[in-house]
């Protein structure tokens, strides 16, 4: 096998884990803020990439499908508030890799999570 390790998903593929590019750059704003309008969130992410505010509007009421964030209609400007930790979304696309990608094999992916955790420290 050529260039092992080195294998990068399509930017688009989200069939596997369930969350696009920007619905996870949507879904970190919301975790990190607690509660958002689309305003803020197009805001924020405007600074990192051209993103439409329709395209946020629409990113958060997939996202509200889901059931990764509540909506709140109650004031003029809605807000999003994450319905879901982070560590619970995280756990779901990893137990999909332990089982889809890896086999239930869980031995690789922890290894690669310790050596992971210490080249990040």
């Amino acid at each position: 096998m050529a260039d092992q390790g080195r294998w990068k998903p399509a930017p688009r593929a989200q069939e596997l884990l369930g969350l696009g590019p920007l619905e996870a750059a949507v879904m970190r704003i919301v975790w990190d803020r607690r509660r958002v309008t689309v305003r803020e969130v197009y805001e924020e992410l405007r600074r990192r990439r051209r993103t439409a505010y329709t395209t946020v509007m629409t990113t958060l009421t997939n996202l509200t499908r889901k059931g990764l964030v509540t909506r709140d209609e109650s004031a003029v400007a809605y807000t999003y508030a994450p319905a879901v930790a982070d560590v619970d979304v995280a756990r779901a696309m990893l137990d999909v890799v332990i089982e889809a990608v890896m086999g239930g094999r869980v031995g690789p992916l922890a290894e690669y999570l310790r050596a992971k955790e210490c080249t990040d420290r």
